[in-house]
């Protein structure tokens, strides 16, 4: 833990850069990363009509292929929020990249080595994360709910509910699948391990239905059940990363507790004590 902490802030040269450099290249790096988004937004502008089938896709027949709108500037307003929508996504790379840059240049070699694994899983944990939540989940929850009892009800979605309630849910997908890359954090840190995280299974399962509730759009029992769902699973799968990226042995202060797990309990000695 100690290595990691001095490789993370270890100088990679001599030369020092005085307040006023740092800030000048933040301000730099700040604008670049507004310029990309405004010119996201404007590229997000022109292939709207794209961006919005391919929203409204996992509404299958549903919706006829059609929203609604109940006031004057709602339909507009909704497409320049779906173009904001589109550019913060496609910006966030590169705001990533601008800040790994700013902050690179104090950051040793293992220091580097850790943050593009980290950068690595996490961007790949967000789009499986979105890309989940809209070939699998989303078409069963949007279309279970527009069809519930049609004799009785008739579904007038407006474009504006609509597009937020789906870029809502697709971007909390996005960030439950990034519990594994905090876990792979912490467990570098030494701050967790498998151990831990199964002995407070029973409490991350009330959390995550919590956070299933304030992170689902709608507020229906069964999206908050297709979002808490995975976030199990994520747990379960950070129990995993924990177990293999920071062993129980390098925790001497954990060790009392095993969580009921007889096979991780280090070697005893001959007269009984344990070898720490």
């Amino acid at each position: 833990m100690a290595r990691l902490r001095a490789a993370l802030t270890r100088p990679r040269d001599e030369a020092r850069m005085t307040i006023i450099e740092h800030l000048d290249e933040l301000r730099s790096r700040i604008i670049k990363v507004g310029v990309v988004f405004v010119a996201a937004a404007v590229v997000a502008w022109f292939f709207r009509e794209d961006i919005f089938y391919f929203l409204l896709a996992p509404a299958g027949d549903s919706l006829h292929g059609q929203l609604n709108f109940t006031s004057v500037t709602e339909a507009v307003f909704a497409d320049i929020k779906l173009a904001l929508y589109t550019a913060f996504v496609f910006t966030i790379p590169v705001f990533l990249y601008q800040a790994w840059a700013f902050v690179a240049p104090a950051v040793g070699e293992m220091g580097r080595l850790f943050t593009y694994t980290l950068i690595a899983l996490a961007s790949s944990l967000f789009i499986a994360g979105v890309a989940f939540g809209y070939f699998v989940v989303l078409p069963i929850g949007v279309n279970f709910l527009l069809d519930w009892d049609p004799e009785r009800y008739n579904a007038l979605i407006t474009s504006d509910r609509y597009m937020a309630f789906v870029t809502r849910f697709l971007l909390a997908f996005g960030i439950v699948f990034e519990l594994p890359a905090a876990t792979y954090v912490g467990a570098k840190l030494e701050l967790v391990n498998a151990p831990l995280l199964r002995k407070y299974r029973r409490h991350a399962i009330v959390v995550n239905a919590l956070l299933a509730a304030g992170l689902t759009p709608g507020q229906d029992p069964f999206s908050m059940i297709l979002m808490a769902l995975p976030m199990i699973v994520m747990y379960e799968l950070s129990i995993i990363i924990a177990r293999y990226v920071n062993p129980v042995s390098t925790l001497p202060e954990l060790r009392e507790d095993y969580g009921g797990e007889e096979d991780e309990r280090p070697p005893e000695r001959v007269g009984g004590e344990r070898d720490l």
